[in-house]
């Protein structure tokens, strides 16, 4: 699911724009052009050019080295003499020449004066192989290891230690939780306090956990959360959690609550009297809590340099990746993803920019221990050095040199591997100086982020989202609920009687200008391939803001009067209620006639009813969301599912997909089971069906399983393939091209619908789920 930002013109409106709302310095000419030469020259030594030496560089470091430093080049001279001390350490045979001329490549130079012991070492990708993944993804360097796994790319496994107190003697008092934390690793594991309140009645009351301000690298500080302990509290917990891989160090914890008009510490733990080398019994006094074994975690008490006295708990971890099990084990010599692979004496040879021609080779000989030529020693020892230094220090994107690398690093990923640009209509090569003098006003971290955000929604690709593990505005959202309907902004959902709105009431107005004006200024930031899907996107985003700012609408009744209103965004996520199901994920809607929820219910909660379906008349499937499983579609099927190139992940050996080499063609290959369901199908889906779903849907209409009855789907397929950038960025994106079953593109276009169906006004007035209603008209009309 996407992570919801804020928009633009709520940033403007509480003064927090971004860079491009004030008068700002921008780069010179002749820095622009350098800055887009470099890139253009990094993405292909990166990324194609086989040496050792490049392939144990750290790029992300040299990628905010090179913008230091071409930032400082004055003319064309200066530029190239700058790149060449830059890239030669790596790529020795590396020619800048003048642009515009073909240039002879002679493959004597890159060939040693014996062959024996030597083999061709080039790069092939399947899609952006990143170092060491496992799929659908793969990287290969010919002749050489494959690389142990990397960490995983999104920040997903956390480890968390909890302290539970019972709150019943102080419902309704002032709490507050200290505790010292010191993050130990630059530009790794991020970490935060958490603490919430169990009520008597289930469910949970006060939260909070810190998104906001995560805890980066630096010294011991003192952090707190604040609150109220709910008058039906049963339980106070309150914790720390490290995000991802790295080390946290944790001292003096304190829970105290205010009554009187004075604070009373009820819990305390310097660790002082916890064994060393054990899970913390002040917190807890199993013994088998020391490890995660399972996300590779560990809480032990520690002696050392403790924020106070002599002992800490420190929580680390160090990802243990999963066994190699394609193509190849680690550290043994990859064997080739596929036949086709680069030559020796093939080259890159492109304008570069700056009046200059890069030429550099494809393919190197190589023995088991070197690639030939060798790089001057001495010349890589002083990059690596540079490099040492910059990888020392904790990225911020409040500096300007990883800014610029963070655009360079994004634009170069999309330029040789992200594969719809062939549909997408997006001017790539444009964005690359655009979004250059984007990065380099000042600015914040979270304010750069918003500019990346920009650089992502420019892909089209309904899976690009962007997520930012620094410092940002406290978001909240509004007590209602709004989406486009017969052209206008209809409200769809109100938080109980706090607002004077109904359900159908249409906004005519958001702070004084037209709505879709309005969406049009959070559109820029959202990646979507279709203006449905970014419809839907919008009515979520714009619904998020700084926390208790506000939003003056006009909104409009169906008796025709207005009324001018308030919004405040005061929600937090989990607090909007969820809207009751008008019908239970799976029932009988009249004889012979069943509905399953697809969206709610997974195949093993669905596989008890299959018998009774078997003898169904019509069965109703709603996916409108996202399907727990595929399995259903192997009792629609009366044939095995042939279809096995409808997902092509693609593969590259030169650069800027010039000359693709083919695709690694996949499918399901489903197989018919019984209970075969004879039924007539109906599907239900809209414009929030995406990637999955899409998949479902897609061999739904292949097969001729079933009617389709709504909207259109959201138009992106396939697997996303994140990357994290320096700053605490990460970036997802589709990385494999999915089309229909019969070839047919399906970026952009999706899966239609055999009965288009959309919803009304006085459906929304009235309550009325009018997709479903549709069809059960469909299912039950005689044939």
């Amino acid at each position: 699911m996407r992570k919801l930002c804020l928009t633009l013109s709520l940033l403007a409106a509480l003064g927090l724009a971004g860079p491009a709302a004030r008068a700002q310095p921008q780069p010179t000419k002749r820095q622009q052009e350098g800055l887009a030469t470099f890139a253009r020259l990094y993405g292909y030594v990166r990324y194609f050019h086989p040496s050792d030496e490049a392939a144990a560089t750290d790029w992300n470091s040299l990628a905010i080295l090179g913008s230091e430093r071409v930032l400082a080049a004055r003319t064309d001279a200066e530029l190239q003499a700058t790149l060449l001390g830059l890239f030669r350490p790596l790529a020795p045979t590396l020619q800048l020449v003048p642009a515009g001329k073909s240039y002879t490549f002679k493959k004597e130079a890159i060939t040693p004066p014996r062959l024996a012991g030597y083999q061709p070492i080039s790069w092939q990708y399947e899609g952006y192989g990143q170092a060491g993944t496992y799929g659908p993804y793969y990287s290969r360097r010919l002749h050489r290891p494959v690389p142990a796994p990397i960490a995983p790319l999104n920040v997903s496994r956390s480890g968390t230690v909890v302290k539970w107190l019972d709150a019943t003697a102080y419902q309704g008092l002032p709490f507050r939780y200290v505790a010292a934390v010191r993050n130990t690793q630059p530009n790794q594991a991020t970490g935060a306090l958490f603490a919430g309140i169990s009520l008597e009645k289930r469910g949970t009351g006060f939260r909070e956990d810190m998104s906001d301000r995560p805890i980066l690298y630096g010294q011991w500080a003192d952090y707190t959360i604040s609150g109220r302990i709910d008058q039906q509290a049963n339980g106070l917990y309150v914790g720390v959690q490290l995000l991802g891989d790295g080390e946290l160090q944790v001292d003096r914890l304190r829970v105290e609550v205010q009554d009187s008009g004075r604070w009373k510490t009820v819990f305390a733990t310097g660790f002082e009297g916890d064994s060393t080398g054990r899970y913390p019994r002040s917190l807890e006094a199993q013994e088998d809590k020391a490890q995660d074994k399972a996300n590779g975690y560990t809480y032990l008490v520690q002696e050392g340099k403790a924020a106070e006295g002599h002992k800490y708990l420190a929580m680390t971890s160090k990802y243990q990746p999963p066994k190699a099990t394609h193509p190849a084990k680690s550290e043994v010599e990859a064997p080739p993803l596929f036949a086709h692979q680069a030559a020796i004496g093939e080259v890159v040879q492109e304008d570069i920019g700056s009046n200059l021609r890069c030429v550099l080779p494809l393919a190197l000989y190589g023995t088991k221990t070197a690639t030939y030529p060798a790089a001057d020693p001495a010349a890589g020892r002083q990059l690596r050095e540079a490099l040492a230094r910059v990888a020392r220090t904790e990225y911020t994107g409040a500096t300007r040199a990883v800014r610029l690398a963070d655009v360079i690093i994004t634009w170069n990923i999309f330029q040789h591997f992200y594969p719809y640009f062939a549909v997408s209509h997006s001017d790539w090569p444009a964005a690359l100086p655009e979004y250059l003098r984007a990065a380099y006003p000042e600015q914040s971290g979270y304010e750069f982020g918003q500019v990346l955000r920009r650089l992502v929604a420019r892909l089209h690709d309904g899976h690009g989202y962007f997520q930012y593990a620094g410092p940002r505005p406290r978001t909240q959202q509004l007590p209602l609920k709004w989406e486009w309907v017969q052209g206008k902004l209809a409200i769809t959902q109100v938080l109980g009687d706090s607002l004077p709105v109904r359900r159908g009431d249409v906004v005519t107005a958001i702070n004084g200008e037209n709505p879709r004006e309005f969406f049009e200024q959070a559109e820029q930031f959202i990646s979507a391939a279709t203006p449905g899907f970014l419809n839907y996107l919008a009515a979520e985003e714009t619904r998020t803001g700084p926390a208790n700012s506000v939003l003056r609408v006009q909104v409009q009744h169906a008796t025709g009067t207005t009324r001018n209103l308030v919004l405040h965004y005061s929600l937090n996520g989990q607090s909007f209620p969820t809207k009751k199901a008008s019908l239970e994920p799976y029932r009988q809607l009249s004889p012979g006639v069943f509905y399953v929820n697809l969206d709610q219910l997974p195949m093993e909660k669905i596989t008890p009813h299959l018998a009774e379906l078997a003898q169904a008349k019509a069965i109703i499937c709603d996916l409108r969301g996202y399907p727990g499983s595929k399995e259903l579609l192997s009792h629609l099927l009366t044939r095995p599912d042939t279809a096995t190139h409808w997902m092509r992940v693609p593969r590259y050996i030169y650069p800027d997909q010039k000359q693709l080499v083919g695709y690694r063609y996949e499918g399901w290959s489903m197989q018919p089971k019984k209970p075969h369901l004879a039924a007539r199908i109906v599907f239900i889906t809209d414009g929030r069906a995406v990637s999955f779903a899409e998949s479902v849907l897609g061999l739904v209409k292949g097969y001729h399983l079933a009617t389709i009855v709504g909207q259109p789907t959201a138009c992106t397929n396939g697997d996303v393939n994140p990357f994290v950038l320096p700053g605490r960025y990460t970036i997802y994106w589709t990385g494999i091209e999915v089309r229909r079953l019969n070839g047919q593109p399906h970026h952009g276009v999706g899966v239609l619908p055999d009965v288009p169906m959309e919803r009304t006004l006085e459906g929304v007035r009235a309550g009325r789920d009018e997709l479903l209603e549709k069809a059960i008209e469909v299912a039950t009309e005689h044939p």
